[in-house]
């Protein structure tokens, strides 16, 4: 080699984020194994087919939660308001008083930190 000779390196590379390959790829595929692009497909429709599955059962997981969540509230009011009556109309006025109130407005709370955590967490997906 001479001193005046210069050695170059070129680098390139590419970056692609799909969940199949490229028409071209899928022939070379092909080429070198019949059969492989269907292959690549059903793959493909298997894990479409799975996530959807567990997306629906999250769903119904979060709808069955919620009336779940529902109904143990109007439980929970129910017996503190009769439990509440029954103590008022036993001559414990006071106590009756404080069941009533007591256990009512934990059940407000809670409904108003629940809407505000669904509030929160409708705004941070929105900002994704």
């Amino acid at each position: 080699m001479n001193k005046n000779s210069k050695k170059a390196i070129i680098q390139a590379s590419a970056y692609r984020s799909a969940p199949l390959p490229l028409p071209a790829e899928l022939e070379r595929y092909e080429h070198i194994l019949p059969g492989a692009a269907e292959r690549i497909f059903k793959v493909f429709e298997n894990q479409s087919k799975h996530r959807q599955e567990l997306e629906k059962k999250v769903v119904d997981s979060e709808c069955l939660n919620s009336k779940l969540g529902i109904i143990c509230a109007l439980s929970i009011a129910l017996v503190t308001i009769i439990g509440a009556i029954i103590c008022v109309m036993s001559g414990h006025e006071l106590g009756g008083g404080i069941l009533g109130t007591g256990g009512l407005s934990s059940l407000v709370t809670v409904f108003i930190y629940g809407s505000r955590q669904r509030r929160k967490e409708r705004e941070e997906k929105n900002k994704m």
